[in-house]
């Protein structure tokens, strides 16, 4: 039995990754053996496979709702943009190159649905269903030619088709017919309708229902409401999450660069009930009131830098740390915090050298290369950073080029001791011996129970208040929550017609 659905969307950002991870964990539940597929992706939120390889963050959560490891057959093109209209295209996991405007040529788009066709068999001989899900909206009409995510891929196995509408946008039916005409021939395949993010009385759509099931001739398998309170990681930074709480005894406030990748690595910081979460946009914004700032990852460090350095930001940032503020850089953040970025091959952006936020004594160099690895860490023996941890095993996932030395004043804080299931011993991040300031390359890094909860106490303590032993646990929340998105999806959606389209 080799079966396979597809989620497509009237539009970006309309659930689709959501509705693929539900339908992943209810046919999990069932017994089936099942895995996720998107062929090709845009997206600055990703992961690393056991054995090395990037792909889409949404795709690992999908995979978990299968509860079977992310890997690359899982995604085979997953598209990071750099700024300028030049993205870094990573075919099967490896950085393919960098592409500049309409990099898609007849023979590029022949030989990429050749790869994705091959990573659909390879997935077939291990599983027996396939949810699958599509990118944007499958009737953009000047890029249907070279549209590698959609009917291109559907027609590849002759895979049926759910469309995806979001409500709450407003003009959903519309979006329907319309969707449904300009895909002409490839409107056969679409099998079923699924309305997204309703809030109100389904009742009152009952017409509206019925009006679309005539016009298009398609049956709407359901409507989903608005989830308000599911905690799970959305796609890209369209969707970023912020976690208001007034009486919240920790403020931290995340830099919103405009290269910001892997932002859902502070997810779960703002599930933390002492923690309110909020993304600095505003560079006129004061700095002042929060306890800790986090200097995220992203696409392109050196553009960011210069980013921080031109609205103002770094000199604030400069300022909270000598105030006594925490100070965090992740994987380019923390690049950012050092003396010095250097970039002979113009890999990172269009400077050779760019003076960094000197908060730390470490300077970057920069190499074409690219490190993908899922780790295993420990602390460092000489770390006083994070006192009780000597024990305890940091997991988590790197995704950066350039090579990071440390200078007299910046201490180690890590030792990784395994990089993609092999033993190794290497140092990473540093902190200062002057100021609360520390980075890591270690995505994930707050994933981790234990060490969060040493953060956040740190962090209580400094302002004179106790610290908790208890913490919210994250494999918990997740499956709590993937759990909780399947019941929903299950209880608004009507399964039988979903499997008979699916030959189930």
């Amino acid at each position: 039995m080799k079966k396979s659905i597809m989620f497509q969307g009237t539009a970006s950002n309309v659930g689709k990754s959501l509705m693929a991870a539900a339908l992943c964990r209810v046919i999990y539940k069932k017994g089936y053996k099942v895995a996720p597929f998107k062929s090709w992706n845009m997206a600055l939120n990703s992961y690393v496979t056991k054995d090395g390889g990037e792909v889409g963050r949404a795709q690992a959560l999908q995979a978990e709702a299968c509860n079977v490891d992310i890997e690359v057959d899982m995604q085979p093109f997953l598209v990071k943009p750099k700024g300028n209209e030049e993205a870094q295209v990573i075919k099967r996991g490896r950085p393919l190159g960098d592409f500049k405007g309409q990099y898609q040529s007849d023979n590029y788009v022949k030989e990429a649905l050749e790869t994705i066709e091959k990573s659909m068999d390879n997935l077939y001989k291990k599983y027996n269903i396939l949810v699958m899900e599509g990118a944007g909206s499958p009737a953009e009409i000047n890029i249907q030619n070279r549209d590698l995510a959609n009917m291109k891929v559907a027609n590849l196995k002759n895979t049926p088709v759910i469309l995806v509408a979001d409500i709450d946008k407003g003009g959903v039916f519309a979006s329907i017919v319309g969707t449904m005409e300009l895909l002409d021939e490839n409107s056969k395949l679409v099998k079923g309708i699924i309305i997204n993010k309703f809030r109100g009385n389904k009742a009152s759509l009952q017409s509206g229902l019925e009006f679309i099931e005539k016009k298009v001739g398609v049956p709407v398998l359901g409507v989903m409401p608005y989830l308000k309170d599911i905690d799970l990681p959305e796609e890209d930074s369209v969707t970023i999450k912020e976690y208001e709480k007034k009486q919240a005894a920790i403020k931290i406030g995340v830099v919103n660069l405009p290269h910001l990748s892997n932002f859902t690595d502070f997810d779960i910081l703002g599930m933390e009930p002492e923690i309110e979460l909020k993304y600095i946009d505003n560079p006129k914004d004061s700095l002042i009131n929060y306890d800790a700032l986090i200097i995220p990852g992203t696409k392109n460090t050196t553009e960011d830098l210069s980013y921080l350095k031109e609205k103002g930001l770094a000199q604030k940032i400069r300022q909270a740390a000598q105030q006594g503020k925490e100070v965090i850089g992740i994987c380019g953040g923390y690049q950012m915090l050092g003396q010095k970025l250097i970039d002979p091959d113009l890999t990172e952006g269009s400077r050779k050298t760019i003076i960094g936020l000197s908060l730390l004594d470490i300077k970057t160099i920069f190499s074409s290369g690219k490190d993908t690895y899922q780790i295993e860490a420990e602390l460092n023996q000489n770390n006083n950073r994070f006192k009780g941890l000597k024990e305890v095993k940091i997991k988590g996932y790197e995704i950066h080029m350039g090579q990071t030395i440390l200078g007299k004043e910046a201490i180690p804080l890590f030792n990784i001791i395994k990089r993609s299931q092999k033993e190794c011993e290497i140092k990473d991040g540093a902190y200062s011996t002057k100021l609360a300031v520390w980075g890591t390359y270690i995505h994930g890094i707050f994933d981790n129970d234990d060490f969060r909860r040493a953060f956040i106490n740190n962090l209580l303590e400094g302002k004179g208040e106790i610290g908790s032993k208890e913490s919210v646990s994250f494999k918990k929340k997740r499956e709590k929550a993937l759990n909780k998105l399947a019941k929903t999806f299950q209880d608004n959606i009507d399964l039988d017609k979903l499997f008979q389209i699916m030959d189930l």
